[in-house]
């Protein structure tokens, strides 16, 4: 059915549900994926794109229980001043956004999160937390992308990996003690991109410019089987790690 959808509360969402007419949003409104003990997953695919204009939690009640939300077509919005939660909840269980994310908000995860929806097109203006669990954006099919002009921060021990597509690194900052990790992906470092708080590992990637990469004093940058493009003026002020066959 395309029964249109309007949440002014709290949908909780346990095992496989799906909303297939249009979805709609209002502010104080929650959606909530809880896996649990007797439903198993938390699995919810919204049909058409939708704006968050309350908040998304992707959590559970019972240890390892999973939570996933689909958005077969269109984007995710997050818009400013509002909240996509990835929490920890009773431990364990895997975290998936499979949709096409715009965050102009705040994005938080409390556990580790992928975002996969192969083909798609995933923009960051808002701010990414990176904090109680790894991050991976997984991209597939016809010309993927993340690009950023917002903050993302990657704390200590963790670690926010690009795997295939395009990394556009448009402005703003991505910094924290943790690691940025490129893997087989392409990255595009349009203004000046220094790693001065931040790890950089490059694996089978090729990073181009214009702007300038410069390896800051203090940290190691890993190429691993990868090339520092002609376009991409680069800079050494601390160690490079050579592995496999890089340029």
């Amino acid at each position: 059915a395309t029964l249109p959808f309007i949440n002014e509360g709290t949908v909780l969402v346990r095992g496989t549900s799906a909303i297939n007419g249009t979805f709609t949003t209002v502010a104080g409104s929650i959606l909530r994926l809880a896996g649990d003990g007797t439903f198993g997953t938390s699995t919810l695919t919204v049909a058409n794109g939708f704006t968050n204009n309350g908040l998304i939690e992707l959590t559970n009640v019972s240890v390892n229980q999973p939570a996933t939300l689909n958005v077969t077509s269109g984007t995710l919005l997050n818009p400013a001043g509002k909240t996509i939660d990835i929490l920890a909840g009773s431990g364990g269980g895997a975290r998936t956004l499979n949709a096409q994310l715009d965050n102009q908000g705040t994005l938080n995860v409390g556990l580790g999160l992928t975002i996969d929806k192969a083909s798609a097109d995933h923009n960051n203006s808002g701010t990414i937390n990176v904090t109680g669990g790894n991050l991976t954006v997984s991209q597939s099919g016809t010309t993927p992308s993340f690009s950023t002009t917002g903050t993302i921060t990657i704390d200590a021990t963790r670690t926010f990996t690009v795997s295939g597509g395009t990394f556009n690194y448009n402005g703003g900052t991505v910094g924290g003690g943790g690691t940025l990790s490129l893997a087989s992906a392409t990255a595009n470092f349009t203004p000046n991109f220094t790693n001065a708080t931040t790890t950089l590992l490059i694996n089978s990637s090729t990073v181009n410019g214009p702007g300038t990469l410069t390896n800051a004093a203090g940290q190691t940058l890993t190429l691993e089987s990868s090339t520092l493009g002609a376009t991409l003026p680069f800079i050494n002020e601390g160690t490079v790690l050579v592995r496999g066959t890089s340029a």
